[in-house]
């Protein structure tokens, strides 16, 4: 009885480890589109490939006036002859998830994001927003996907006005064979 235990038990550990070998990431496509230029304006959003294995994302916003009520909108796409809308849909309430997380898909596109941006704080949210150098690596923690390419849509909203778009599109590619 206790060596079956101990079997499952490893077993289980076997198969919930993802090798870093046999996961990547790889970002290929970023857009950015201010929908109100006199809230937001973007002033740089653009994907720079440092090498051959690796392509960072760098954003930089401004926006122009204090800004308390925040929403984002995200969506995911996976492209299956065009992108189709996959798995996840959420509305955050920016504001209320800066002071206590509580959304495991938003927790989960906000960790991708916060050691490379200036986003460490409450609202009101207000000035230069930047992102710099940020790029996927396996070590982040995400629920299994399926080998694909996809896009993570989100439109952020202001006091219920749209402002801003960001698509960004990244292969995901799982190979256990290696």
């Amino acid at each position: 009885m206790g060596r079956g235990v101990e079997a499952l038990a490893v077993l289980s550990l076997i198969l919930s480890i993802r090798f870093c070998d046999s996961v990547t990431f790889k970002l290929t496509n970023v857009r950015c589109e201010s929908y109100n230029k006199s809230w937001v304006l973007i002033n740089e959003c653009r994907l720079k490939a440092i090498n051959r294995h690796r392509i960072v994302f760098n954003f930089n916003a401004t926006f122009i006036h204090p800004t308390r009520n925040i929403f984002v909108f995200y969506q995911m796409f996976k492209r299956e002859s065009g992108y189709k809308p996959w798995l996840f849909k959420y509305s955050i309430d920016c504001c209320r998830f800066l002071k206590a997380p509580f959304n495991p898909f938003a927790i989960m596109v906000y960790d991708l994001y916060k050691d490379f941006s200036n986003v460490n704080h409450t609202c009101p949210l207000f000035g230069d927003i930047l992102i710099r150098g940020m790029y996927l690596s396996t070590a982040v923690k995400i629920p299994p996907f399926p080998t694909g390419n996809y896009m993570l849509s989100s439109v952020w909203s202001f006091y219920g006005n749209p402002q801003f778009g960001v698509n960004i599109s990244f292969d995901f590619v799982e190979n256990l064979v290696k």
